[in-house]
C-alpha cells in the first residue's frame, strides 16, 4: 500500500473514533495528517503505530510508577479507539494522577469538546 493510500484510509478512519463526527472537518484532517506527509513524518507515524501495541505499554509501566509530579489524564467517555478502561489503568499506575472524563467525547477530545478540555487544563495548571 502506498503512503498516500494510507493517509486516505486514515482520513476515513478518523471520524469513526469520534463521538461527535461533525467535529472532524477536512481542516482537522489536514492538521493531523500533514505532519505525516514528509519522510520524517512517515517514520514518526509508524513509530506511533508500533506504540499502539500493548507490549509497548507493558514495557513502560514500570517507569510510569515512578513519575513524581502531578499528572492529568483526560479521556473521552465514549472513546472507541483507546478504551476507557485504559484511562483507569493509567490513573492507578501513575502516582498523583487525576483522571478527568470528558462527557460526550470520543478519541478526539480537543476537537470534540475544546471548551471542556481547556477548562480542565486551566483548572489543573492553576493548582500547580
Amino acid at each position: 500500500m502506498s503512503f498516500k493510500k494510507l493517509l486516505i484510509m486514515m482520513r476515513g478512519f478518523m471520524p469513526q473514533i469520534a463521538h461527535n463526527k461533525d467535529a472532524m472537518t477536512d481542516q482537522v484532517f489536514d492538521i493531523y495528517l500533514s505532519p505525516w506527509s514528509s519522510e520524517v513524518g512517515k517514520k514518526a507515524l509508524f513509530r506511533n503505530f508500533r506504540r499502539l501495541n500493548p507490549e509497548y505499554m507493558q514495557a513502560i509501566v514500570g517507569d510510569l510508577k515512578h513519575l513524581d509530579h502531578e499528572t492529568l489524564v483526560m479521556w473521552g467517555e465514549k472513546d472507541a479507539f483507546q478504551k476507557p478502561r485504559y484511562a483507569s489503568k493509567l490513573q492507578e499506575t501513575i502516582p498523583n494522577a487525576d483522571l478527568i472524563w470528558i462527557k460526550d467525547a470520543g478519541h478526539w477530545l480537543m476537537e470534540e469538546k475544546p471548551e471542556a478540555v481547556s477548562c480542565q487544563l486551566i483548572t489543573f495548571l492553576d493548582k500547580q
